[in-house]
């Protein structure tokens, strides 16, 4: 019948970003921990950047590195919190329309376009 594809949960996307931000491995040493195929952990990683800026009030100002400041001061970083909101907005966005079961929302809708 063919494959069958399930979303990243928000446990595997946690993973992702511990194993990510912690150890610095490649994508396919990632995937081979969580069990997914590599280009799905590409696309998840790239999909899921987080940028600190003003603009999101999570601005933190630039501190040097001898003050061992956290990843933010880094330029874009994973974030799975941020990932799994981004991932809830694309998916509540791509519905299904909704049938006219009504039989007079039909009728109107039919008159409306003569």
């Amino acid at each position: 019948m063919g494959q069958r594809y399930s979303h990243l949960s928000s446990e595997e996307r946690i993973l992702i970003e511990k194993l990510h931000c912690e150890r610095h491995p490649g994508v396919r040493k990632i995937a081979e921990e969580i069990g997914r195929d590599k280009s799905t952990v590409s696309r998840e990683l790239r999909r899921g950047l987080w940028f600190a800026s003003n603009e999101n009030g999570s601005y933190r100002p630039y501190r040097p590195k001898r003050l061992k400041t956290g990843p933010w001061t880094s330029g874009p970083f994973y974030s799975a919190l941020a990932a799994q909101r981004k991932a809830d907005l694309r998916r509540r966005g791509s519905r299904k329309p909704r049938r006219m079961d009504s039989d007079r929302l039909r009728a109107w809708v039919l008159d409306s376009l003569r």
